[in-house]
């Protein structure tokens, strides 16, 4: 499947989910927010881009803080390539190259059109939007 096709999986089938960890944003009484997941890669990965477009950060801002992520996976790579290994996964799943966060962004435009249609598409609507970026500043 490979790790950029996860991202659209994610994107497609996750909707609810992705809706749900938007709306958190929404609150200000949820700042300041932490955001992780088991690698800090993927779902967090998304969730942050997802953010940063909306909060109008040019596409290389974006996709450039996402491949940041790979040294900071370095002092766990072993046990995460152990983990993949033993599910079947190749190496790939551990690593996050700029391509990954490319190919997401791309595949929004396509299908979407926009990331704020996207998430507009999936109940985070603009009012839900705006008011995040009231929140953060943006």
């Amino acid at each position: 499947m490979g790790v950029a096709n996860m991202y659209k999986h994610f994107l497609t089938y996750c909707q609810a989910e992705i809706r749900q960890a938007m709306m958190i944003f929404t609150n200000p009484e949820n700042y300041p927010v932490h955001i992780h997941c088991t690698q800090g890669k993927d779902r967090t990965g998304i969730v942050c881009a997802l953010l940063l477009s909306m909060a109008g950060a040019p596409r290389d801002v974006i996709i450039r803080d996402y491949a940041k992520t790979q040294a900071g996976l370095a002092p766990i790579r072993d046990g995460m390539l152990k983990e993949l290994h033993e599910a079947g996964l190749s190496d790939d799943f551990a690593d996050a190259p700029a391509q990954n966060m490319i190919s997401m962004l791309e595949y929004i435009d396509q299908e979407y059109g926009s990331v704020s249609q996207y998430l507009t598409g999936i109940g985070f609507n603009e009012e839900d939007q705006q008011r995040v970026r009231d929140i953060i500043g943006a």
